[in-house]
């Protein structure tokens, strides 16, 4: 397991060299941070489960040949990444975390704050994917399916369901349509604009939780996706990708009513 970078002798000027007419650039060699960082990287994705701890720094720091700073520089990339949290003192390690979609998602919401990104422009990326989830899952869902689906609807919209409790189920149900429809780059994809919608729907929610209006969107929210529930368990597809292509048109008519173009930056600041 023994890493350390290549410096090499006799290198080339770093302006590069042509040969023959051809042009080429000096190669960078990796600094052994990184290099450290990557082998860890494969080793906590392929090996290891949530919780576990690393070995200790000076285990690490033999096996891969490195001094404590390059090592504690690779844990700060991995740290970043979401992969670790390093703890100090006579009890502290470095605890894994398995990767999930919630750093993706807080990542691509930095990138769309940057591009001034607009709320409308997020509910109208998930009305690109999520009907084409429904379709899919109503072509190949099992009865173990339904049956999760019709969980996760349970209770969702009692009278006395709690308003953002109901919301945060009703958002859960869109996640597992995307998850149940098999495409684990499609569930990722909507994993990065649902953090976004959450925020949204909850802000929505909390300002007015008892008011009519609030009442009645989540009473029809969850009448929708009982109806989905049932299309998918008939197998039509192209009932179930309409209906929820309808829903999902009707949910941002509510959820960004007047704040259109209200942009990323203004929900997460």
């Amino acid at each position: 397991m023994s890493t350390s970078p290549e410096t090499g002798s006799g290198s080339r000027p770093a302006g590069g060299t042509r040969s023959g007419g051809s042009a080429f650039r000096t190669v960078r060699t990796p600094r052994a941070a990184d290099l450290v960082g990557a082998q860890l990287r494969r080793h906590i994705i392929g090996d290891m489960s949530d919780g576990e701890t690393l070995p200790p720094e000076s285990v690490l720091m033999e096996r891969f040949g490195v001094a404590r700073q390059t090592l504690r520089e690779a844990f700060r990339v991995l740290e970043a990444e979401g992969l670790l949290t390093v703890r100090r003192g006579v009890h502290g390690g470095a605890v894994v975390h398995r990767p999930d979609g919630a750093v993706a998602a807080r990542n691509a919401a930095v990138v769309l704050q940057s591009r001034g990104t607009t709320l409308a422009d997020v509910y109208q990326a998930r009305a690109m994917i999520e009907p084409a989830c429904a379709a899919r899952l109503a072509k190949n869902a099992t009865g173990a399916d339904v049956a999760q689906l019709r969980e996760a609807l349970r209770g969702t919209a009692t009278p006395d369901t709690d308003a953002v409790e109901a919301i945060r189920a009703l958002m859960g149900f869109h996640a597992l349509i995307a998850q149940l429809a098999g495409n684990q780059t499609v569930a990722l994809l909507t994993d990065l604009v649902r953090h976004i919608i959450e925020l949204a729907s909850e802000e929505q929610v909390v300002a007015d939780p008892s008011s009519p209006t609030t009442r009645r969107a989540l009473r029809s929210g969850h009448r929708t996706h009982e109806q989905l529930v049932d299309l998918i368990e008939k197998g039509d597809v192209a009932g179930a990708r309409d209906l929820w292509t309808r829903h999902l048109e009707g949910s941002e008519d509510y959820l960004i009513s007047g704040a259109a173009r209200r942009t990323v930056l203004d929900l997460l600041n």
